[in-house]
């Protein structure tokens, strides 16, 4: 009897478990929105099936995502959040000692390089001339005194007074200052030709060389210091001096932008294009909010269907989707601080009725509900048709 009833019981919870399993597998029905979406007016009619989209305002030279691309310790931040910054101005420092050193040793060997070419250029000088004329006259005295040598050890071998060594003793001390005498001539020759043309080209080359270095040791030195390169608004700040900046950040250092006129950037989901027309009318409006209106004209549309990347945060929002980015500008008649870079509006634009006839999905349940229209599609009723009468 027991073994019954533990039966029953665990043929009881299989079922229930099926049972909770189902349930949990059920779509809840979709709540009602709280309020109607906003519907743009035109005078004083609504418009009539209008594509629907997210934009998302934008400085109108886009956002300017300000990075380093050399890494360092941020020594100073020059800006802070809504600076109005010009072409060519500071915005943060990075740590540049070392630069700094880098570029005195490189002028240093500038200097030097340059020294060089003035010793070769101005080569010899004047008080080199002296010393070398008299060590020519010095040559040609001792090539005086073995020559006479020489002579008088001929006379006296002739007599066999000497004997032969000394007889060549003298004769190779004549060479020997005979040869001295012309080197003395020919370095007081090379002394006042100067410098040699290929030295003077040499020191010339070490020049440029030189110059380049202190160039590209300046250059490197100016890339410490990041510089605004547009005219624009500081819209977010996120280094800060000690921080360390790498080339490739989480975040941007910087974020910079136009804001003389603002853009929207719009994302028009792709089963919208059809009746997309970029030449109609638009209107934004803030989330969730059906006044203030602000027509936007058309600016210029990104001929590339992108994923969606701007996402509102609803739970019907559609994710696995891709959208076509078509750029408005806002009015200039918006003040400072009605509305901010980043901010996500609500925007309508004017389109054709929605043409329900040619959806795929109404198509397919039509030719269900009536049935195959092609007699060759049913064998019975094609076999009905060619049957003959009894």
């Amino acid at each position: 009897m027991i073994r019954w009833l533990f039966t029953l019981l665990s043929i009881s919870g299989i079922i229930l478990a099926i049972v909770v399993v189902l349930e949990l597998r059920k779509s809840p029905p979709a709540s009602p929105p709280r309020q109607d979406p906003p519907m743009p007016i035109v005078g004083k009619s609504p418009i009539p099936s209008p594509v629907s989209a997210t934009g998302v305002v934008e400085a109108m030279s886009e956002n300017i995502l300000i990075g380093t691309n050399i890494p360092g310790v941020v020594a100073e931040v020059l800006v802070k959040v809504d600076d109005t910054v010009i072409l060519g101005q500071p915005l943060f420092r990075l740590d540049d000692r070392q630069s700094k050193a880098d570029l005195k040793a490189s002028e240093s060997k500038l200097v030097v390089a340059q020294a060089q070419l003035d010793r070769l250029k101005n080569f010899p000088r004047k008080e080199d001339l002296p010393p070398a004329e008299a060590f020519v006259k010095e040559a040609g005295a001792r090539l005086a005194d073995a020559d006479a040598a020489w002579q008088r050890a001929q006379r006296l071998i002739q007599r066999g007074s000497i004997s032969q060594s000394d007889y060549d003793r003298d004769r190779y001390a004549f060479s020997v200052a005979q040869a001295a005498r012309d080197k003395a001539v020919a370095e007081l020759a090379k002394l006042k030709a100067g410098s040699w043309d290929r030295e003077i080209a040499i020191s010339e080359a070490e020049i440029l060389s030189a110059k380049a270095n202190v160039e590209a040791a300046r250059v490197d030195l100016e890339r410490h210091t990041v510089q605004a390169l547009a005219l624009g608004q500081v819209l977010q700040v996120n280094v800060r001096p000690g921080q360390f900046a790498a080339q490739i950040n989480r975040e941007p250092l910087l974020v910079l932008g136009n804001t003389g006129t603002l853009h929207l950037r719009v994302d028009i989901d792709e089963q919208d294009l059809d009746r997309f027309d970029s030449k109609a009318k638009a209107f934004a409006y803030l989330k969730g909010r059906s006044d203030p209106v602000f027509p936007v004209t058309p600016y210029r549309i990104d001929p590339y269907v992108i994923p969606k990347r701007n996402l509102t945060g609803e739970n019907s929002e559609r994710i696995d989707t891709r959208v076509l980015q078509v750029i408005y500008t806002l009015p200039k008649t918006v003040k400072r601080g009605e509305l901010y870079v980043g901010q996500q509006m609500d925007v309508f634009i004017e389109a054709k009725p929605f043409d329900a006839a040619k959806s795929r999905f109404n198509a397919d349940q039509n030719k269900t509900a009536n049935g195959p229209s092609d007699p060759n599609a049913n064998p019975t009723a094609k076999a009905s048709a060619t049957a003959k009468p009894n």
